[in-house]
């Protein structure tokens, strides 16, 4: 404004103050300022009026009590002016002028122009404020406006006149203090800030903590909820702008109107999550969690129109989610354990302050009783404790219940347990019965058919020698023979699987604790050491009659090393190994002796009959497997491969068909007898 102006606009203030109708007029007392000057404030409505023609207006009494705006009228921030005259009632006795500052509690107002026009007619405009500018710390005490100090002389007379575009809220507080005053004002205020931010983060960080420990993500949704909503009212205090982005004013609507509708999207989530059925999601579970859609369709639309109409669908989106938390809240309450009364008085009072706190938010509050941010905050504060209180004890008893349900159903559990103890040592007993008896059975086959071949070379032995008996003697030996081998052959085919009797089952330490003819490998201290020779010859001399009978040549390979392995375990294996040697070779030869190497002895076995395939050498390992050909009870090389086994060496077979087959038995020579 140049200087010629305002000294047009100055007399003409001037002029107009003597005909004009003064409004109503606020005295200071020396050196005290005013706390709340709303009182005495008169409105006008007109945003399209200059300052001189505001000015004019007030003079004239054009200004009237009630502040007449609304948001729904066009999509714009409304706007109105406020005035008030001001006195210093101050005895003009020669001492200075009064300090002054005019502050200002509007949370998230658009603009704020503030002036003073003195009775000489000159104007000074205190403050320029906007919040499309960068933020300047100057223009702010705490979260409040202030203008910079300007003085009123004793006995001087001014008009405040003070213009207003508004946010969402329309209710405010303006008050004339001291420099002293505001220092006192803005440590106080900023204590209470402190205090209460302390408090919800920390309730916050509590609630989030106890409910993941939990493990009950109804309450951390929670936790993340009030979160946003702690964040919102930060935005609301200024807070954001001031420490995160004070040079970028662009961002403001944007920040705010995803607050809003985060915190609503973030409800209807929860609302959905917590109407979930055992089974998964219901119509209605998934109908609520798609409502948190509206709220990012709104923010989305906020982006490109963000005025009044873009906030009231939010909070017409806040009041539907107060309402589907409500409703879902008891579902919860209800699907999770018994329904309290006190649970269902803190919904209601959540529904109620939540209510009450959207319509103070769309039609502001014309006769204050406290302060909207303050009111705002209290209102969160007692959510937060509520829901606080509410949920973590439900969480609490529910957990007792389970606890004791828990103790109930181990305590039933024992007494079963004690029950069925005697049953199961009985089940235990005959199990190890059972087993015993399948061991002595395995044990008796297992000797019937070693037994086999001894007696059928006996008898071979006997018709030699008996062709000059007389035919009486003969047939005597040869019924005896029959017997002997038909109680064999029976028993055997008794204890085959599938021919009346039950497939064995085998303990190592029964067969320890039994000793039966396949007892454990013997230790060096009772091992009885003898020639590899005394075993090789008595095979030779038990199967050289049927190898001469069948016109193969049976030879031996003797040997001098001598060994601790019991000689009835070399014998069972070795005579089984060339007794089928000699029974499935037509021609060529049986050839078994002894090889050394190193600290260990090769007893090989091998033959020039018709061989096997790897598939059937693995098969034939097993009890009671058996070839097409073979008239045996499957048990010969099964025996074999377990007494190896069970007494420390080992057995390995190769063999290839049409040109025979080599057994190779790997026995351990202990290092006494290696030395000697």
């Amino acid at each position: 404004m140049t200087s010629s102006l305002r000294i047009v606009l100055s007399l003409f203030f001037a002029l107009a103050s003597l005909v004009g109708v003064r409004a109503e007029t606020v005295f200071l007392a020396p050196g005290q300022g005013v706390a709340d000057l709303k009182e005495q404030l008169t409105f006008f409505s007109d945003p399209s009026k200059s300052l001189g023609d505001i000015l004019k207006l007030y003079r004239a009494g054009a200004f009237g009590p009630d502040l007449q705006t609304t948001m729904l009228e066009w999509n714009y921030a409304p706007e109105a002016w406020a005035g008030v005259e001001v006195f210093n009632d101050t005895i003009d006795d020669g001492r200075g002028a009064d300090p002054l500052v005019l502050v200002v509690d509007l949370p998230l107002v658009s603009e704020v122009d503030v002036y003073l026009i003195r009775e000489s007619g000159f104007t000074e405009a205190l403050i320029d404020y906007s919040i499309f500018e960068p933020f300047v710390a100057d223009d702010h005490s705490v979260t409040r406006l202030r203008t910079p100090v300007f003085e009123i002389a004793p006995q001087e007379r001014a008009t405040l006149l003070v213009n207003f575009k508004f946010g969402p809220f329309q209710s405010f507080r303006m008050a004339l203090e001291t420099p002293s005053e505001l220092e006192a004002s803005a440590f106080a205020s900023g204590i209470t800030h402190t205090a209460f931010y302390a408090f919800c983060i920390s309730s916050l960080v509590f609630f989030f903590g106890f409910h993941l420990a939990m493990k009950n993500g109804i309450g951390m949704l929670y936790a993340i909820q009030f979160t946003v909503g702690l964040a919102l009212i930060a935005y609301i205090d200024g807070l954001w702008f001031r420490f995160f982005y004070p040079g970028r004013p662009d961002l403001q609507s944007a920040i705010g109107f995803f607050l809003l509708y985060a915190l609503s999207g973030t409800g209807f989530l929860i609302s959905g999550r917590s109407v979930r059925g055992e089974d998964g999601e219901t119509r209605l579970s998934l109908g609520l969690s798609a409502l948190s859609l509206l709220s990012v369709a709104g923010f989305i639309v906020s982006l490109y129109s963000p005025g009044p109409y873009s906030a009231l669908f939010s909070y017409v989106l806040l009041v539907l989610m107060f309402v589907a938390m409500v409703v879902s809240s008891g579902v919860w309450r209800r699907n999770h354990g018994e329904i309290h009364l006190a649970g269902t008085l803190v919904a209601v009072l959540g529904f109620v302050l939540g209510a009450a706190l959207v319509v103070l938010l769309v039609a502001g509050s014309r006769a204050e009783i406290i302060p909207v941010s303050a009111a705002v905050k209290g209102v969160f504060s007692v959510l937060l404790v509520a829901t606080m209180t509410g949920l973590t004890a439900h969480i609490i008893n529910l957990r007792r219940q389970h606890s004791k349900a828990v103790r109930a159903e181990m305590s039933a559990l024992e007494a079963e347990a004690r029950r069925s103890q005697e049953l199961l040592v009985a089940e235990r007993n005959y199990s190890r019965a059972r087993e015993l008896a399948s061991l002595r059975q395995r044990q008796l086959a297992t000797a019937s058919h070693d037994l086999k071949q001894p007696i059928m070379s006996l008898r071979m032995n006997v018709d030699s020698l008996a062709a000059d008996m007389e035919p009486e003697v003969r047939n005597r030996l040869k019924e005896a023979f029959d017997y002997i081998e038909a109680l064999s052959n029976d028993y055997l085919r008794q204890t085959t699987p599938g021919e009346g009797s039950a497939p064995f089952g085998e303990d190592a330490e029964d067969i320890a604790d039994t000793g039966g003819g396949r007892g454990g490998p013997a230790t060096e201290a009772e091992a009885e050491v003898y020639e590899l020779s005394l075993v090789l010859d008595t095979v030779y001399q038990m199967f050289r009659e049927e190898a001469v009978s069948k016109g193969i040549e049976l030879r031996r390979v003797l040997s001098s090393k001598s060994v601790s392995v019991p000689p009835l375990i070399i014998m069972r294996i070795v005579s089984n190994l060339v007794s089928n040697a000699v029974k499935y070779t037509d021609e060529g030869k049986v050839l078994f002796g002894v090889l050394s190497r190193g600290d260990q002895l090769k007893l090989c076995v091998l033959d020039t009959g018709a061989g096997m395939s790897a598939e059937e050498i693995a098969d034939f390992a097993e009890a009671y497997r058996k070839g097409a050909q073979s008239d045996g009870h499957g048990l010969g090389l099964s025996v074999c491969y377990e007494l190896a086994r069970e007494n420390g060496m080992e057995l390995s077979c190769a063999s290839k068909r049409d040109e025979g087959t080599v057994f190779m038995l790997t026995i351990p020579v202990l290092e006494h007898l290696e030395a000697a």
